[in-house]
């Protein structure tokens, strides 16, 4: 287990090496696009948040659908370390946000999904002199962060309180009434909804339809695997032909 500042290191020269300032929020679906890992969005259980594959051929994460945007986005950041900070990844099924101590490397990904998203600079940038000054971050500041960081309230509220901007009562006042006091500050809700299903980011298809024409895969595996990332081709070819007709 590394201690926090040196997490924070290594999620800030993580930002560094692919492009970011140390205030910005970050696009991950343009990140992930740019690292070209294979990620796949997909419904899963609620005990599943998602899961990193690392190979020599290419990395592939995979994120529960059925989770809040919000979740997904520190969800991806979670696996991101695995891929790229941890040392002799292969592959690892993952519960993020727990911040569990008894699973070092889990407890490590946690903290870099925190750092990487919501970097201190970036946090004290959208504070008042008032908020810094007094410890007492208002609501609106709070819903604001989740907003620019694109993460959930409590992954706010968790860093909030790591630097000692926000008391324990507090931040169990804040967690109640998540969406509404969003929406009251005209905020959209589609942070706080599941998102992205059957979403994939990546050359899954490519490298698909390459392994076909090489012919190395049947025709039919060809098919089954695109239907792995719900592109039905049957029924696109009959979709092309009633638009032709």
């Amino acid at each position: 287990m590394f201690k926090n500042d040196y997490i924070e290191y290594k999620a800030n020269k993580f930002r560094e090496e692919h492009g970011f300032g140390i205030t910005e929020p970050i696009d991950l679906y343009k990140l992930l696009a740019k690292l070209n890992i294979i990620s796949v969005f997909r419904g899963m259980s609620d005990k599943f948040s998602g899961m990193a594959i690392k190979s020599d051929l290419s990395n592939f994460i995979m994120i529960n659908s059925n989770d809040i945007k919000a979740r997904q986005h520190f969800t991806i950041g979670h696996e991101l370390y695995h891929l790229f900070v941890q040392e002799n990844f292969t592959n690892k099924i993952c519960s993020v946000g727990l911040f569990d101590k008894k699973d070092p490397e889990e407890y490590n990904a946690d903290w870099f999904a925190s750092y990487l998203l919501m970097p201190t600079g970036g946090i004290f940038e959208l504070l008042s002199e008032k908020e810094l000054t007094t410890k007492k971050v208002s609501l609106n500041t709070v819903v604001k962060m989740e907003q620019y960081f694109g993460v959930s309230r409590l992954a706010v509220l968790n860093r909030l309180m790591f630097i000692n901007l926000i008391s324990k009562e507090r931040k169990e006042e804040f967690r109640s009434n998540i969406k509404r006091s969003a929406l009251l500050m005209g905020y959209g809700g589609e942070l706080y909804e599941p998102a992205n299903a059957n979403k994939v980011i990546g050359d899954y298809g490519e490298r698909a339809k390459k392994l076909y024409d090489k012919e190395l895969i049947s025709e039919t595996d060809f098919y089954n695997l695109m239907l792995d990332i719900f592109v039905d081709i049957d029924q696109q070819i009959v979709d092309d032909d009633k638009a032709e007709g």
